[in-house]
């Protein structure tokens, strides 16, 4: 970063600006090269920050399935930019390209995790601090504006070539809540400090008995393997000792992001379900007074993020340019070119050990055969992979096979909004039993498949180790398939062909707004409850006579009324800590006919005064 000469371009430097300069660059950078010492002795230092932050077990854990947090490359030319265009804005020297490359590393970051922007975000405020605090002119405000313009040259540029994904993505986080992880995760994926300084849990010799070690035992693995490394310690600590102006910045950032993965309780040793508090267990919010806790409270939409521990990326950084640091200076202090030599090859004999993770433990694909088989069917319709109680990827990967669309997908949080979360027999499927709606799901089974253009079913055995997961799925594929043969069977997999309906069934599915997750609190029945005043029932092939009951209770007196979606006329109300309503069909279709609205489906919007919270436990249908 600080390899071209201080003054250059024939600038006219005061003596105490030129001082401060040197210090500024002797603070950040490490040293230009020095001519003297052969260009294969020259590289060493930055060779072996790039083992250490490329071989961390940070990064190899992720390789079991994480994808994007694998794809940390992006960020170090980010912050190398980032730190180069701020050394000129102090210098009064032209910065704008470097911003220029900050904001096109920022990009490439963010198409990679939205987790990396967060922590370069975080990193950027404190380089800007400490830019700001560096003398001369400490903390002067005319220094502040030539600090701020490079990194807000770079995020302007971010946010202006992202913006088709950001915009929604903000508008979306201010309106639903979804994503906002429970409580309870931020505590079980934080770290432990011992995480940091046991050996390398995925280490060939030491691998399994190397999970349960000493740190966070309740975690993924890969979310708790972020051991530094011994070797890039010691390199990091020598840095501290034999250049401690350059490492004091490194330092300070390696220790910001370790108190940060520490997360919102911190925990010297072990991390077991007994340190989780019970109240964030039972989904309730807490207040913590850690660095993370407050920037939870003070950094927008930060609380979406869950994966605390993966703060670790930022402090193997750092500690791989310490390490980096420490070797040059140990390098340069010694003058015979075989120690020099010799001390390299020691240092990256070493590191390979410590990060020897070979033979990977690799999941090969394991694609069914007959997914070939698949691809050749010119049925349009869409695949529901069982079981389907979670998002597996696993469908994703058949997907490139058959080619054919998917009924369940996957995503990172449960959106109530998706056909999974609002409509029978996929509810069952889902939750392993029966949702707030009241139906026999292999009666409306064949209707539900025919309106969400469903045409094979397949179940995978190898998918469902036991218990619900295998009884319940199996049952309920068995009673809606009865008396059907299947068009494919092996040890494997059974596939089922939707047969077309000639008569479709009535049935009710949810909307997609304003309804909160399916809850089964102790003592009580299933429910839902309503998050406002949008919250609909969606009556699929109505018939002509019949009623819509939906029965609540809160804690607190409270009036819950239904209403057709587009009018305000109130078809049925109730009052009171406990009730239903009551919706006559063959009046709301008459009601909607009356008033142009839709009567197939007809969609019911449900309206609720008081304070309390609405728990929904029971829609019905009854003929």
């Amino acid at each position: 970063i600080g390899g071209e000469g201080r003054g250059a371009r024939g600038e006219s430097l005061t003596p105490g600006r030129k001082d401060a300069e040197m210090r500024r660059e002797d603070e950040i950078c490490v040293d230009p090269p020095d001519p003297r010492h052969p260009r294969s002795i020259l590289f060493i230092a930055p060779f072996v920050a790039g083992l250490i932050y490329t071989l961390s077990p940070f990064h190899m854990a992720h390789l079991l399935g994480h994808m994007q947090v694998m794809s940390l490359q992006w960020m170090p030319f980010y912050i190398l930019a980032l730190l180069r265009s701020l050394q000129l804005a102090a210098a009064g020297r032209p910065w704008q390209r470097a911003a220029l490359w900050a904001g096109f590393f920022l990009i490439l970051t963010g198409l990679c995790d939205w987790y990396f922007v967060l922590y370069l975000f975080l990193f950027t405020a404190v380089a800007l601090l400490w830019h700001w605090a560096a003398p001369p002119r400490r903390f002067g405000w005319r220094k502040l504006g030539r600090v701020l313009a490079p990194p807000l040259t770079a995020g302007l540029i971010f946010v202006a070539v992202l913006s088709f994904w950001l915009a929604p993505m903000v508008l979306e986080a201010t309106r639903f809540r979804f994503m906002v992880r429970p409580a309870a995760d931020l505590y079980i994926l934080s770290a432990s400090m011992m995480d940091f300084f046991i050996p390398n849990r995925l280490h060939t010799l030491f691998r399994p008995d190397s999970f349960m070690w000493l740190g966070n035992q309740i975690a993924p693995v890969s979310e708790r393997t972020i051991a530094i490394g011994y070797t890039a310690l010691a390199l990091a600590v020598a840095a501290l000792t034999l250049a401690w102006r350059k490492a004091a910045f490194w330092w300070v950032m390696a220790l910001f992001f370790f108190v940060l993965a520490l997360g919102p309780q911190w925990h010297g040793g072990n991390i077991t379900w007994a340190d989780i508090p019970a109240a964030a267990l039972n989904g309730e919010e807490l207040a913590s007074w850690t660095p993370y806790g407050l920037l939870n409270q003070l950094v927008p939409f930060m609380r979406i993020s869950r994966s605390v521990s993966r703060f670790a990326v930022m402090v193997q950084l750092c500690m791989a340019v310490l390490a980096g640091i420490g070797l040059w200076r140990l390098r340069t202090m010694m003058r015979n070119t075989i120690a020099q030599y010799g001390v390299s090859a020691f240092v990256v004999a070493v590191l390979l050990f410590e990060y020897w993770v070979a033979p990977y433990p690799l999941s090969p694909p394991d694609t069914p055969a007959w997914y070939a088989e698949l691809a050749a069917d010119p049925d349009p319709r869409a695949v529901l992979n069982l079981p389907m109680n979670y998002d597996r990827p696993g469908y994703l990967l058949y997907q490139t096979v058959h080619g054919k669309p998917l009924t369940v997908a996957y995503i990172s949080r449960d959106d109530p909004r998706t056909l999974t979360e609002r409509t029978p027999v996929l509810q069952h499927f889902r939750h392993l039993g029966p949702d707030i709606i009241t139906v026999d799901p292999a009666q409306v089974a064949g209707t539900v498949f025919a309106d969400l253009g469903v045409g094979t079913v397949v179940l995978d055995r190898y998918k469902m180790p036991g218990g619900d997961e295998r009884t319940y799925t199996e049952g309920l594929a068995a009673a809606i398939f009865a008396g059907q043969t299947p068009v494919f069977e092996d040890e494997r997999i059974t596939v089922y062909k939707v047969a077309p309906v000639a008569t479709p069934q009535p049935y009710l599915m949810l909307g997609a707004l304003d309804w909160g997750p399916l809850e089964r609190g102790e003592g009580k029945a299933a429910y839902r409850t309503l998050l406002g005043d949008r919250a609909e029932v969606i009556v699929q092939h109505p018939p002509e006579a019949g009623f819509v009951t939906l029965r609540y209770a809160s804690d607190a007196p409270v009036t819950v009324s239904v209403v057709l979606t587009g009018d305000d006329a109130v078809l049925a109300t109730s009052e009171g800590t406990a009730g239903e309503v009551r919706v006559d069909l063959a009046e709301a279709r008459r009601v909607a006919h009356s008033l142009g609205l839709a009567e197939s489906p007809l969609s019911l919007r449900i309206a609720m005064a008081g304070e309390a919270a609405v728990r929904v436990e029971e829609v019905a249908l009854e003929r």
